[in-house]
């Protein structure tokens, strides 16, 4: 059964299928034909660029003429791969008449599930227009993934959580009175972590209040947390205030940087210590997570069968791994998230097979396989069977930082009897923004009885 609703100028569509797996598709509302662009590239309108098995992929090319003359020549419409192997070219003639608007229709019939771009250029000589691209997504639920998990993947990831609880957490709460107001209170919160590092959050609660459901919230890369918000104040990163929120910077960001401080480059973050999967930055991140969810635990005001965890690609791949290694997280809420089959995200861009190369360059000992080896402890879809809560995940179909074909390897293994996503289909990295953010917050609400 499908349902279609329509709010704010969003499209849901709601699928139920017999499995009760729910799939959660969010279509933003489409660019105006006539801004300042000649040309655009865009779905069909009833579409959100994720088409379903035996569906041919369509895209309808835009070419508006607001000069004096005629524009005419021919469409090269290019299918690919997302790892650039051409396997579809269609060629259309166009003509435009001035102050007219032409559009034509492409398709392509997938071979296999998966992810595929499509690129449209003009070729003219009355006009020089950009080349237009869009990723689209085929059969994406029957994607299959190859698994990268050790044998001592289970056990790594034990000795992990068996080092942190040798580590006495020490809690210390300092009351921020300039930041606190008559409906909360904030505080700077501190605590021992994996290797005895200190790390740092904000954590606001309700005054005066019992069984506050909490979020745990996690960073994006160099990112850092310094005062929670409302929803309202803060519509991009805030949390409502009937909630009790501890924004955790992870060691190496906001002021969780005494130990670790990776200085401008951030990106270089994601590489520290990978020569040594023990030492490896990740599994320090994960376990300050971890540390966490042990001061939530503790709080008297906090309803412990009320604990979501939520974040932003960085934020949101290790709210993923968090979910699977950790019950006390009751929902997981993961946007855009990064460390989802990383082999393959090395193939789809570029960034991240950069910061491995320029460490191997840094430590000749280390090998690009063993760098891969070692990060494959740390990649989500090793995760992903493990999770059994309720999981919200949303991805920017254009997204060049965590592509969605890697974003989706790690959602197809999750084993969760309660599922969704959401698809922005002209989001990039910043995936539905604002309103993802306030749908986000109606569905943990609605999973936590609120």
């Amino acid at each position: 059964m499908i349902k279609l609703l329509k709010k704010h100028n969003l499209f849901y569509f709601i699928s139920y299928s017999t499995r009760t797996f729910v799939w959660l598709l969010c279509l933003l509302t489409f660019p105006n034909l006539y801004a300042q662009e000649e040309a655009s590239l865009e779905f069909p309108a009833e579409s959100n660029g994720i088409f379903a098995e035996g569906k041919p992929i369509e895209v309808i090319f835009y070419l508006k003429n607001p000069t004096q003359r005629k524009i005419s020549g021919q469409l090269i419409c290019q299918f690919s791969t997302l790892q650039q192997q051409n396997l579809s070219n269609e060629v259309k003639p166009i003509e435009v008449y001035p102050k007219d608007l032409q559009a034509l229709v492409f398709s392509f019939q997938p071979s296999k599930a998966g992810f595929y771009k499509i690129t449209v250029k003009l070729e003219s000589t009355q006009s020089k227009l950009n080349v237009n691209s869009l990723v689209a997504g085929y059969a994406i639920d029957q994607m299959q993934v190859n698994k990268s998990g050790k044998p001592d993947f289970d056990t790594f990831w034990q000795k992990t959580r068996q080092e942190l609880a040798q580590v006495a957490p020490n809690f210390r709460l300092t009351k921020k009175t300039e930041l606190s107001t008559a409906q909360y209170d904030i505080y700077l919160v501190e605590m021992q972590s994996l290797d005895n590092m200190t790390i740092r959050g904000i954590y606001r609660t309700p005054k005066n209040k019992r069984n506050v459901p909490a979020i745990l919230q996690l960073p994006s890369l160099g990112g850092g947390f310094t005062n929670p918000k409302s929803l309202d104040e803060q519509p991009l990163y805030g949390v409502p205030l009937d909630f009790a929120v501890l924004s955790l910077n992870i060691r190496g960001h906001g002021n969780s940087k005494d130990h670790l401080n990776v200085g401008k480059d951030v990106f270089t973050y994601i590489t520290h210590n990978l020569h040594d999967k023990n030492k490896y930055v990740y599994r320090g991140a994960v376990a300050d997570a971890i540390r966490g969810l042990d001061f939530l635990s503790q709080r008297l005001e906090i309803d412990k069968e009320r604990i979501a965890i939520e974040g932003a690609s960085q934020g949101g791949g290790l709210s993923l791994i968090v979910a699977a290694l950790d019950n006390r997280v009751k929902l997981c809420a993961a946007d855009v998230p990064f460390l989802c089959d990383i082999e393959n995200l090395t193939t789809q861009t570029g960034w991240v097979k950069n910061e491995i190369e320029k460490y191997i360059k840094k430590n000749k000992n280390l090998s690009y396989h063993q760098a891969l080896n070692n990060l494959s402890y740390f990649d989500t879809k090793n995760f992903a069977p493990m999770i059994k809560i309720p999981v919200l995940m949303s991805t920017g179909l254009q997204d060049n930082t965590c592509p969605p074909a890697t974003n989706f390897a790690t959602f197809n293994q999750i084993k969760s009897t309660f599922k969704q996503y959401c698809v922005y289909p002209y989001g990039k990295h910043g995936g539905g923004g604002v309103e993802h953010r306030k749908l986000k917050f109606n569905w943990i609400r609605s999973w936590f009885g609120m």
